[in-house]
């Protein structure tokens, strides 16, 4: 993939008509509910971190780098990721990511059950059904000879089931990630579910494309935590700015927390306030993401905590192994540029 490509994407989507649609307005929606735990405590504010398994989310252009300082160990040959989401309304959500670099698969899926059927002839339901989602993704990172520019991209089928109907599509992820030697900065882009369209019946409808544009500052040996700030253009949404800090001075513990901008009606409508209530409790803090992790030489398990107003709260788990043959030396990880 040439720098070209990207480049020519991005200026497509840029060039698009920031207002052209709303929310609402994309199928495959839960593509955008993020991939594992540390991400999502970091706001999803990653594409310029994009140092583990969750890169193939955000940015792939991170699978051509070395793994970071928050692994606490020397790069390992393989790694993977399960991850699990009490969501909120009954929604299970799964994940499964599997990293040989440059190399990466994963796998997302989504389940609801319990919809009631109804027809505009009767109030009272006509039994029930379910609806899920699925992901199957490769993706592929490299990173360019002598510079600390990488490059990526992962490949996407989707597929969505609502009751006895389904629909399919494909999409395309690019990514590009610039880690500067005289600093310990990184600088991230992606543009993530550029593809077909779902198509119900006779219907199509457009996946949810994003632009991210991200800046890390820290994941040295001098510095192991992270700083990081994105901004985020979906297509079918505002504009909105994410923030993320990681915190690893207590050992094998890391403490991670994050915030996501969100429009005024956004806010009101999710903490009730426009219809005369008000969310109790952490719903509060909607907008908000807080996580914990704990570390070894064998891999870590995470935690996030994601408020969602009256809807209650969600929370995301991770456990991440990491095992096989050392790929490079300690003096290699990510954001130390040999």
């Amino acid at each position: 993939m040439s720098g070209s490509l990207f480049f020519s994407a991005v200026f497509a989507l840029l060039s698009h008509p920031a207002h052209s649609a709303g929310p609402g307005t994309s199928a495959a929606t839960f593509l955008t509910l993020g991939f594992g735990a540390r991400p999502l405590a970091l706001g999803e504010s990653f594409v310029a971190v994009a140092d583990d398994v969750s890169a193939m989310h955000y940015n792939p252009a991170g699978l051509g780098f070395e793994p970071g300082l928050a692994s606490r160990q020397s790069p390992r040959r393989y790694e993977m990721l399960a991850s699990h989401a009490m969501h909120i309304q009954d929604i299970r959500l799964s994940q499964f990511g599997f990293l040989s670099r440059p190399w990466g698969f994963s796998v997302t899926h989504l389940a609801l059950d319990g919809i009631e059927r109804r027809t505009a002839e009767t109030a009272a339901p006509e039994g029930h059904f379910g609806a899920s989602d699925l992901l199957l993704g490769v993706s592929y990172g490299k990173r360019l000879t002598d510079l600390g520019l990488g490059l990526g991209a992962s490949g996407k089928y989707i597929k969505q089931s609502i009751g006895e109907r389904s629909a399919s599509a494909y999409a395309l992820d690019l990514g590009a990630l610039y880690r500067l030697r005289a600093a310990p900065v990184s600088l991230g882009a992606s543009l993530v579910n550029l593809g077909t369209q779902i198509r119900f019946v006779d219907q199509g409808y457009p996946l949810p494309l994003t632009f991210r544009l991200g800046a890390a500052y820290g994941m040295t040996a001098k510095f192991p935590h992270a700083l990081t700030a994105q901004l985020d253009m979906p297509r079918d949404n505002t504009p909105s700015v994410r923030l993320g800090l990681e915190y690893l001075g207590f050992g094998p513990f890391a403490l991670r927390a994050g915030y996501r901008t969100t429009s005024a009606s956004q806010r009101s409508a999710a903490l009730g306030k426009a219809l005369g209530s008000s969310a109790p409790g952490l719903a509060e803090f909607y907008g908000m993401f807080m996580g914990a992790g704990f570390r070894s030489k064998f891999g870590s398990m995470d935690y996030t905590l994601l408020p969602y107003g009256e809807l209650g709260n969600a929370h995301r788990f991770s456990f991440t192994v990491r095992f096989g043959g050392a790929a490079a030396a300690a003096d290699k990880l990510v954001g130390v540029i040999p």
